[in-house]
C-alpha cells in the first residue's frame, strides 16, 4: 500500500515552506525534472517530527534546476559546487533548500571520503549511497503523485519497529563515523540497532584499525552527539564500545554525573567535556585539528592529571593550581579524580579577585613593579583565605605596608 504524506506536510511545515516546495514543483514539471524531498525531512515528517533541514534530490543536474528557479525569481542562489552539482537557495520567508543532484558512489579507501562516479542516476541507485534504512527514504514533489512515500530499502518498516539498519555489510567500513550517527538516531528517536547491524558495528569496533579513518567526520559527529548534552548518548557510547574508534580508555563514570555538572557549571565546549574523559592518546588528539582554543582545554587537562595537588592546600594553592585552567579541563579532572578542590575553585574561589591594582598601588607610594607584585599575591592569600573581604581592607593593608 502505498503512502502518501501531503496531509504530514501541511500539518508540520509552515506556510512559506509549503509555498516553496510548490514552485519547486511547477518548475519540475514545465521543465521534465524529477524531484523528491529525501532523507531526514522525510522520515520527521513520518514520526510528526520537527525537521530542520529541507533537503530536496533532482534525478539530473540540481544546480540547472535551481536556475531556472532562480530565472522565474522564485529564489535567490546562495552557494553551488559545480563538482558535485549541488546548490543551496533561499525562498520567501527566508526558507533555505539545499538541492543535491542523484548521484553514485564509491570509496576508494576503508573510511576515506567517497569519489563520485555518476551523478544524475535514478533514485534508486542514488539511495544506496545512504547510511540507515530510516534516512533513505523519498517523497515526490511532482505534481502527479505529490506527497507519495519511496521506499526501496525497507526504511518505513524499520520507522514502524522503531529499528536503526544500514542498507550493506560494507557500511561502516566506507564510512566508521555512521556509528557515531548510530548512536545520535537510537538516542534521539529512542530507537535500537538491529542485531545484523550490531554485528557489524562491533566487528569493525573490535577487529579493524582506525587510522584511515576521516578524522573531520569523526569530530562533527563527535560534536553533534556531545553538544546535545545527554546522559544516555555517553552512557551508550561506553556500553556500545564507541569510544574505542577514537582509542579512548573507558572511565567509570555516568553519563548523567556529567550533565549534572554541565548543567550547573555551564561551560562552552559541552562536547569536549565528555570527549575529555575518554580522549587520551596525544597522538589522536592532534589528529582531530582541534582549534587553538579547543586543543587548550586537552593541553590543560594533561597539566591537571599529571601535576600534584597535594591533600593539605591551602585556598591559595588551589587556586595557583586551577586558575589558568579551561572550566572544560577543570570539570574533566574533577570526573577523573573525583578531587573536591575542583569544584571548590569553580565554585567559590575562582570568584574571588584583588580588587586594588597595581597603579593604585603604585599612586600609594610604591615605586618598585617586583614588590607591587609581591604585595598583589599577598592580598590574593588573604582574601582568599578571609582575612581581608573588602577593598577598603586591602587599601588598609597597603598603607600599613608603606609604614
Amino acid at each position: 500500500m502505498l503512502l502518501n504524506i501531503e496531509k504530514q506536510m501541511k500539518a508540520q511545515l509552515s506556510d512559506d515552506i509549503l509555498d516553496a516546495l510548490k514552485l519547486c514543483s511547477q518548475t519540475a514539471d514545465e521543465h521534465n525534472f524529477k524531484i523528491y524531498l529525501i532523507g531526514g525531512i522525510v522520515r520527521d515528517l513520518i514520526l510528526k517530527r520537527k525537521s530542520v533541514d529541507i533537503d530536496v534530490t533532482v534525478e539530473g543536474d540540481a544546480v540547472k534546476f535551481c536556475h531556472l528557479l532562480a530565472q522565474k525569481d522564485y529564489c535567490k542562489i546562495l552557494q553551488v559546487q559545480n563538482e558535485l552539482k549541488t546548490a543551496k537557495a533561499l525562498f520567501d520567508g527566508d526558507v533555505e533548500i539545499d538541492f543535491a543532484s542523484t548521484r553514485q558512489e564509491f570509496y576508494p579507501h576503508r573510511g576515506q571520503l567517497p569519489v563520485v562516479v555518476k551523478i544524475g542516476c535514478s533514485l534508486e541507485e542514488d539511495v544506496y549511497r545512504r547510511d540507515f534504512t530510516i534516512n533513505s527514504l523519498a517523497m515526490s514533489l511532482n505534481k502527479k503523485n505529490y506527497g507519495e512515500v519511496i521506499d526501496y530499502v525497507g526504511g518505513l518498516k524499520d520507522l514502524s519497529n522503531k529499528k536503526l539498519r544500514v542498507l550493506h555489510d560494507n557500511s561502516f567500513n566506507e564510512d566508521p563515523s555512521r556509528i557515531l550517527r548510530a548512536l545520535k538516531f537510537a538516542a534521539r528517536f529512542n530507537f535500537h540497532r538491529d542485531d545484523h547491524t550490531k554485528e557489524l558495528q562491533a566487528k569493525y569496533i573490535n577487529t579493524q584499525m582506525h587510522d584511515d579513518i576521516s578524522w573531520t567526520r569523526i569530530k562533527s559527529e563527535l560534536k553533534q552527539c556531545f553538544s546535545l548534552n545527554s546522559a544516555k548518548i555517553y552512557d551508550m557510547f561506553l556500553v556500545n564500545e564507541n569510544y574505542k574508534l577514537v582509542y579512548g580508555q573507558k572511565p567509570e563514570i555516568k553519563g548523567l554525573e556529567i550533565k549534572t555538572l554541565i548543567d550547573k557549571y555551564n561551560p562552552y565546549y559541552v562536547w569536549l567535556v565528555y570527549l575529555g574523559t575518554v580522549l587520551t592518546d596525544d597522538k589522536i588528539i592532534e589528529q582531530f585539528c582541534f582549534t587553538r582554543s579547543e586543543k587548550k582545554i586537552f593541553t590543560d587537562i594533561e597539566y591537571l592529571m599529571n601535576n600534584h595537588l597535594s591533600m593539605m592546600n591551602s585556598n591559595y594553592d588551589i587556586y595557583k593550581f586551577f586558575v589558568k585552567r579551561t572550566t572544560e579541563s577543570i570539570l574533566v579532572y574533577y570526573l577523573l579524580t573525583q578531587r573536591k578542590e575542583a569544584l571548590k575553585y569553580l565554585e567559590n574561589l575562582s570568584l574571588i579577585r584583588v580588587e586594588l591594582n597595581g597603579d593604585e598601588i603604585k599612586a600609594m607610594g610604591i615605586e618598585n613593579g617586583r614588590e607591587i607584585g609581591e604585595i598583589l599575591d599577598e592580598l590574593l592569600k588573604k582574601k582568599l583565605n578571609g582575612t581581608i573581604v573588602k577593598k577598603g581592607d586591602e587599601i588598609e593593608f597597603v598603607k600599613n605596608k608603606i609604614k
